[in-house]
């Protein structure tokens, strides 16, 4: 790699999660997901000459993106919905039914209200709190800059609080 000299399971092994992350906020579905992020690094391999440096992640998450629209394309043309409530990814906790129960219904009622976002706003805020990408990151991906990314976030940040508190 020329960023890093890292071979490419290195790579792999650095960025396989955070991406899987990323993945899953655009597609809720673990196994595509999971697919997505297989397909993501087959497709960095075949093409690792257009890598021309810069941040590993960020270009591994441009992949991504291109490879899950080529995916909703495809379902698009075949009527399928690939936003499946029942195939959602979801970590493992102890906590009590009710518990669980009351943290489903918030997470459900905040995944709306971010869906009612632009699709921009919507990505930044998936990049930023579910794939945990900084601003600098978020901004490559989008190919704007890292205050763009900022000022996205904090106005859609602003954006959701005042949509929930209409809610109350």
């Amino acid at each position: 790699m020329k960023e890093t000299g890292e071979n490419m399971d290195a790579v792999f092994r650095r960025y396989a999660l955070p991406l899987k992350k990323y993945v899953m906020t655009l597609c809720h579905d673990e196994f595509l997901a999971d697919d997505i992020v297989a397909e993501t690094f087959y497709q960095a391999i075949v093409h690792i000459d257009s890598f021309h440096g810069g941040n590993m992640f960020t270009w591994l998450c441009t992949i991504a993106k291109n490879r899950f629209l080529n995916h909703v394309k495809r379902k698009e043309t075949h009527n399928v919905s690939i936003d499946d409530e029942e195939n959602s990814f979801e970590m493992p906790d102890h906590r009590t039914p009710e518990e669980e129960l009351l943290r489903k219904e918030m997470q459900e009622m905040v995944q709306k209200h971010v869906q009612e976002l632009d699709p921009t706003e919507r990505d930044v805020v998936y990049m930023r709190t579910f794939a945990e990408s900084s601003y600098k990151e978020i901004g490559e991906v989008m190919g704007k800059t890292e205050n763009w990314a900022r000022v996205t976030y904090f106005r859609a940040k602003e954006k959701l609080r005042k949509s929930m508190e209409r809610m109350e």
